[in-house]
């Protein structure tokens, strides 16, 4: 699997990626891209125009702006795609497993883009099927990156997976169930990445 982060500061970058396999963990330690069983996948070309390369992402999209979900799109899907899948995870987060930012499901064969800024809502308005899941807040739909001041940078992986078929699930899915329900059915697959960091606060002074 080919990825790649560009670290650019204090803020965030997204920079292309693709995934030729899925490996699986015997646990849930790994980022979604990594545990969906596929025996064959092809890579999906995915991209953001939140960032482009070399400079950071604007704060609207993170804890320190609005928390308002970046645009993502993807191309070169194979014959036979139901409908896309997209999922961000912080890889670094403290504990054993990412933190679930973002669960969006159902999304449509004919799309291959979300503009910014999908409200969370479990369906939202005029999705035509799309749903989304539980993030790691407790929330429906997006939580942006948030990390404590000073920290090493954490990295973002926007994973999104074209399926031939539609999730047999209801809005509101955990990452565990969409997972489940994925697997054997990835035709390709594809992730952005992307580095997030805030300078630590200086109490000194003068």
């Amino acid at each position: 699997m080919n990825r790649s982060a560009l670290l650019i500061g204090l803020g965030c970058s997204l920079t292309v990626a693709t995934a030729a396999s899925a490996r699986v963990h015997a646990d849930n330690s790994g980022l979604a891209i990594d545990r969906v069983l596929s025996p064959a996948v092809q890579p999906l070309n995915v991209t953001s125009p939140a960032a482009e390369p070399g400079q950071p992402i604007p704060a609207l999209y993170t804890s320190l702006g609005k928390n308002v979900s970046p645009p993502v799109a993807w191309d070169s899907p194979p014959p036979g795609v139901a409908s896309y899948v997209v999922i961000m995870e912080d890889a670094d987060a403290r504990g054993e497993a990412p933190l679930v930012h973002w669960i969006a499901y159902n999304i449509p064969a004919t799309v291959d883009h979300l503009t910014k800024n999908v409200h969370n809502r479990a369906v939202p308005k005029g999705s035509t099927g799309m749903m989304q899941g539980v993030n790691y807040a407790g929330g429906i739909g997006y939580v942006g990156p948030k990390v404590r001041p000073g920290d090493p940078p954490h990295h973002y992986h926007i994973e999104v997976f074209a399926l031939d078929r539609t999730l047999n699930l209801g809005p509101g899915a955990s990452l565990d169930n969409v997972i489940t329900a994925m697997n054997q059915r990835v035709l390709a697959e594809g992730e952005v990445v992307g580095a997030f960091s805030v300078e630590p606060v200086n109490t000194a002074s003068n």
